[in-house]
């Protein structure tokens, strides 16, 4: 199990440096000292730091520890979490591609479009789905935990940008807040956000998950 604890406590590190320096208080100051821009690369900076040793120990750890579960052995359950990883890496293309209050950049749209009506999170919800067809399909500890981990700080990290952008006041993500689900497919505009994704964004999200799906033998095993 300490393959898994090493995981766990790298995963811990990155969340908890993520959402302390976006928290509102450390943000605020960070960016009136540092600015914005040199702000945003300190924060990548930071992020990247934590998160580039917690892919390779998993990577180079993958299936260890004991077996939880077994993967599905159907074919019809094979082809649903193929399909959760094309619409994982659809909707996480379309989030970066649609500008949003709750993106890094945090520019405004008069209504919600595409993406936003499918999650109002849809990078986080993207990688998210990614994650979850994971988990359900890699039983050992360690890929649990970082699968796992992957959920739940998705879950958190979309809640606690809710609750910052909320207590900030910010007019675009209220009216944003108000007229979007938080968890994907849960509200009723939907099925018009499907409709209006990007072409392009379907085109490289599917191109995407079929490359990794070409690749995943030799990067995942």
């Amino acid at each position: 199990m300490e393959d898994t604890a090493v995981v766990v406590v790298l995963l811990l590190l990155f969340a908890s440096s993520h959402m302390l320096l976006s928290s509102r208080a450390i943000r605020t100051r960070l960016i009136a000292r540092l600015g914005d821009q040199r702000f945003r690369a300190a924060y990548s900076s930071v992020a990247l730091l934590f998160f580039a040793p917690l892919v390779y120990y998993y990577l180079t750890h993958r299936h260890a520890g004991p077996l939880l579960w077994s993967g599905p052995d159907s074919g019809a359950v094979e082809f649903l979490l193929v399909l959760a990883n094309v619409i994982g890496f659809v909707l996480l293309v379309a989030g970066v591609m649609t500008p949003n209050p709750a993106s890094l950049t945090g520019a405004p749209r008069d209504e919600p479009g595409g993406a936003q009506r499918i999650t109002r999170h849809p990078v986080f919800m993207g990688m998210g789905i990614w994650a979850l067809a994971h988990v359900i399909s890699n039983g050992h500890a360690s890929d649990v935990a970082f699968f796992g981990g992957i959920v739940a700080f998705v879950l958190v990290g979309s809640w606690h940008q809710d609750r910052r952008k909320l207590a900030a006041g910010d007019p675009g993500f209220e009216r944003l807040h108000a007229a979007t689900a938080f968890l994907p497919f849960t509200g009723k505009g939907a099925l018009r956000g499907l409709m209006e994704l990007p072409p392009l964004a379907v085109v490289i999200g599917v191109v995407v998950a079929m490359i990794a799906r070409y690749l995943h033998p030799s990067i995942g095993g």
